[in-house]
C-alpha cells in the first residue's frame, strides 16, 4: 500500500458506497472495498487495494465534503 492519486471518479464512487449504506463503519476500507465490487466500481476497489490508509481516508473526507454540497 501506498500513496496514490485520489480522482474525482474514485471520490463519485466512495460517495455512492456511503450514501448505498454499505458500510457498517466508513473507516473499514476494506469493507469498502468489498463493497465497491458489490456495486460494480472497479476503480474504487482499485484505489482501495493500493492505496494506504491515510490515502483512503484523504479520499473519504473529500467524498463526505462533497456530498454536504450537493
Amino acid at each position: 500500500m501506498t500513496r496514490v492519486d485520489i480522482t474525482d471518479e474514485v471520490v463519485r464512487q466512495l460517495r455512492d458506497v456511503l450514501d448505498a449504506g454499505a458500510l457498517d463503519d466508513e473507516h473499514n476500507y476494506m469493507g469498502a472495498r468489498f463493497a465497491a465490487l458489490d456495486l460494480g466500481h472497479e476503480e474504487l476497489a482499485t484505489f482501495v487495494r493500493e492505496a494506504d490508509a491515510a490515502t483512503y481516508y484523504e479520499a473519504l473526507q473529500r467524498a463526505k465534503r462533497r456530498e454536504g454540497v450537493e
